[in-house]
């Protein structure tokens, strides 16, 4: 059946992309001029002051569609299956679109890498940290929503677990990275939580693009 294997094939390709791109940070130590992957944000990667930091800027723009992309092409699987559901992958989409937005401003300089970093709050200063925000509460909800939709539906029971699993990590990760706002002793590690918690992120969402894909081969 070619018709059903293609878009299956699709969904599941979509999926591992979108979460492969996620994780451009990967790369930091090929394409960035300098990098501290324990102690700095990733979006350090792509400031302004960085000679490198376009490419990852691109690399971000480039994830955030792949996401958006993703959500829209789950849309009529996942989001078919309830109410629920249906608003977290819009929720999906969302994340999506915001960390696009953020990617495309970039902060005036690293904070991470280097000390003397002052942000401007100039215009792209601002549009990153809302979209960045925006973004995190986006995704987590689009955790919540799928893995509680999922979940009450007997055909995805164990996915939805998964999705309510890996959204709780995600969210203490997360949390996690936000003590150093509040002054606690997490700056040395900071970058560590922030790309273990994109890691299980990225794991989800080729996690999803291969149960629905799965889900329509029957």
């Amino acid at each position: 059946m070619p018709e059903q294997t293609r878009p299956s094939r699709s969904l599941a390709l979509a999926g591992i992309g979108a979460g492969l791109l996620c994780n451009y940070w990967v790369l930091e130590g090929l394409l960035s001029e300098r990098s501290d992957s324990a102690a700095s944000w990733i979006s350090d990667l792509a400031t302004r002051t960085e000679a490198t930091g376009w490419r990852f800027a691109a690399l971000g723009i480039l994830s955030g569609l792949a996401i958006a992309a993703l959500a829209l092409l789950l849309l009529p699987r996942l989001g078919a299956l309830s109410a629920t559901t249906r608003h977290g992958v819009r929720a999906l989409f969302l994340a999506g679109t915001l960390a696009a937005l953020a990617s495309a401003a970039p902060l005036s300089c690293p904070e991470g890498l280097e000390p003397s970093c002052s942000l401007a709050y100039d215009p792209l200063d601002v549009i990153h940290a809302g979209a960045t925000l925006a973004e995190s509460v986006a995704t987590g909800l689009a955790f919540l929503l799928l893995g509680l939709g999922l979940a009450r539906l007997p055909a995805w029971r164990r996915r939805g677990r998964v999705t309510l699993a890996l959204g709780g990590l995600w969210l203490a990760l997360t949390l996690a990275t936000t003590l150093t706002y509040l002054g606690a002793d997490v700056d040395s590690v900071k970058g560590l939580l922030q790309r273990g918690a994109q890691l299980l992120f990225g794991a989800w969402l080729a996690l999803l693009g291969t149960w629905a894909a799965r889900r329509e081969n029957g």
